[in-house]
C-alpha cells in the first residue's frame, strides 16, 4: 500500500503521525504538560509517566516503521526533535529542586533518547530503552514517593539531606535506579543507552551521537546531584519533622525491591551479548523490512573496534558526570565520604548567570506559552468572539429583525375588506398604465 503512494504523501503522513506522538510523549514543543502532571501521586507518576502512557508515542512510531522507512526526511526530523528534547530537558533538570520535577524532566530527556533512536533507525534499541526505562524510572518515582513520605510530604531537596541511614531500603533502591539511568554497566540503562549511541554513530548521525553522549553525562550529573541533596551530607530537614523520619512500610518498600531486581539484571538478560541479545531476536521480524530499506549493512559487534571505543566513551562521560556531582554535592559511598560544596556551586552558577536562570526558569517556555496562547491568543480569541457576536450574529439577527418588521408592516395591509383590495388593484392598474404611456411617449 505504501509503495503505491508518492514520496511526498508518505512523508506528510509520517510527519502527521509523529505530531500525534509528540503530544502523547511530551516532546518539544509540546513538552510542558508532563512536569506539571507531577502533581499527581507518585504511583500514578511511576505507572503512566514512566512506564506506560508517555511511551505510547514511541510505540506508535516504532509500530508504524514501514511508513517512516519510506520517508527518510521524516526520520531525520524525528531524530532532531528527539535529541533536542533530550538535551533541553536534561539542562532544565540541572537546577530543579523539587525531587519529582527532576525525575519528570529526566523522563522527558529519556523519551527524547528513544525518539532519537527511532529517527536514526535504531528501532530495537528504542524499544529496549523503553523497556529498561520503564523499570528504572518507575523505581525512581516510587523511591521519590517513599522519600516524600519519610519527610512528611516535603518535596524540596534543599530541605532534605542526611537520609541515607534513616531510610536505607529507599536509599539503596534509589541508588540502583540512579546508577542504571546513568548508563553504568552492568545495569539495565547501560545496555539500551549504549546501543542507541552506537547505532546513531554507525548510521552516520554523528551529531545525534555527540549530543546523546553529552546528555549521558548530564543525566549522571543531575541524578547524583539528586542523591547528594537527598541522602548525603548534613540533614536540612525541618527540626519538627526530623524525629519522625522512618522507613516506609512494606507496602511501599516491597515494590521498590521488586523493581530494583530487573533494574539490575534486565539489561543482561535481554541485551547480552552486546549488539545482539534476546530482544533483538524477538523484534527482528518487526523491523526487518525497515532495516533492509535503509540499506545499512549490519556489522558484528567488536569490542576491540569502533564498538568498544563507543562503549568506553559513553561510560567514561557518565562517570565524569557522577564525579562532578560528587565534587559539588557530596558523596557517602563505599567508604568515600565527601561533603558537598555549596559555595562552589554558587560560584559556578554566578559564572554563567544566564544559563543558570534559563535552566531554573525552564528556558521560559511557560512564560512564552502564556504570552502566545493566553495573552495574545486570548485577545485574538476575544476579538474573534466580538466579530462573531457583533458582525456575524448581528447581520443574521438584523436580517431576521428586518424581515419580522416588514412582515408586521405588511400585515396591516391585509384588512380583509374587498373594497380595499379593489382599490389597490385599481391603483396598480393606473400606475401600470401611466408607466406604459410615459415609456411609449418617449
Amino acid at each position: 500500500m505504501i509503495g503505491t503512494l508518492d514520496h511526498t504523501t508518505v512523508t506528510i503522513i509520517a510527519l502527521l503521525v509523529f505530531a500525534g506522538a509528540v503530544g502523547k510523549s511530551a516532546q518539544f514543543p509540546l513538552h510542558v504538560w508532563l512536569p506539571d502532571a507531577m502533581e499527581g501521586p507518585t504511583p500514578v507518576s511511576a505507572l503512566i509517566h514512566a512506564a506506560t502512557m508517555v511511551n505510547a508515542g514511541v510505540y506508535l512510531i516504532a509500530r508504524t516503521n514501514p511508513i517512516f522507512a519510506h520517508a527518510p526526511e521524516a526520520m531525520v526530523f524525528v531524530a532532531a526533535i528527539g535529541i533536542f528534547t533530550a538535551i533541553l530537558a536534561a539542562s532544565i533538570a540541572f537546577t530543579q529542586t523539587d525531587i519529582k520535577r527532576v525525575l519528570a524532566y529526566s523522563t522527558l530527556s529519556q523519551l527524547g533518547y528513544m525518539f532519537a533512536a527511532l529517527g536514526v533507525g535504531a528501532w530495537t534499541a528504542a524499544i529496549f530503552h523503553l523497556m529498561t526505562h520503564g523499570f528504572f524510572k518507575g523505581l525512581l518515582f516510587l523511591d521519590s514517593g517513599s522519600v516524600i513520605h519519610a519527610v512528611d510530604g516535603e518535596q524540596d531537596m534543599r530541605r532534605m539531606g542526611g537520609l541515607k541511614n534513616k531510610i536505607p531500603i529507599t536509599y539503596a533502591t534509589m541508588f540502583i535506579g540512579s546508577v542504571a539511568i546513568s548508563g553504568i554497566p552492568p545495569l539495565a540503562g547501560f545496555f539500551s543507552k549504549d546501543e542507541i549511541l552506537g547505532e546513531a554513530f554507525k548510521n552516520g548521525f554523528v551529531l545525534v551521537w555527540a549530543i546523546g553522549l553529552l546528555v549521558a553525562g548530564m543525566t549522571a550529573f543531575y541524578m547524583f546531584r539528586l542523591m547528594g541533596l537527598t541522602f548525603w551530607g548534613k540533614s536540612r530537614v525541618d527540626p519538627e519533622v526530623e524525629p519522625h523520619i522512618h522507613e516506609s512500610p512494606p507496602s511501599m518498600t516491597i515494590p521498590l525491591i521488586l523493581l530494583a531486581i530487573p533494574t539490575l539484571f534486565i539489561g543482561l538478560v535481554l541485551g547480552w551479548p552486546l549488539g545482539g541479545g534476546l530482544l533483538k531476536t524477538w523484534l527482528e521480524p518487526v523491523f526487518q523490512d525497515a532495516v533492509e530499506l535503509a540499506a545499512r549493512p549490519e556489522t558484528a559487534f567488536t569490542f576491540m573496534g569502533i564498538d568498544g571505543a563507543l562503549v568506553i566513551a559513553s561510560v567514561a562521560v557518565a562517570a565524569i558526570g557522577i564525579v562532578f556531582a560528587w565534587a559539588l554535592f557530596g558523596v557517602e559511598f563505599l567508604g568515600i565520604r565527601r561533603a558537598g560544596n555549596p559555595d562552589r556551586v554558587r560560584a559556578l552558577a554566578a559564572r554563567v548567570p544566564f544559563l543558570y536562570r534559563a535552566s531554573l526558569n525552564k528556558w521560559w517556555f511557560d512564560e512564552l506559552y502564556d504570552l502566545l496562547f493566553i495573552r495574545i491568543g486570548g485577545r485574538v480569541a476575544a476579538s474573534m468572539w466580538w466579530f462573531d457576536r457583533a458582525i456575524v450574529d448581528g447581520t443574521v439577527n438584523g436580517i431576521g429583525a428586518l424581515t419580522a418588521d416588514a412582515g408586521r408592516g405588511l400585515r396591516r395591509v391585509q384588512t380583509g375588506r374587498v373594497q380595499n383590495y379593489a382599490l389597490g388593484i385599481a391603483i396598480g392598474l393606473i400606475v401600470m398604465a401611466g408607466g406604459y404611456l410615459v415609456i411609449a411617449g418617449r
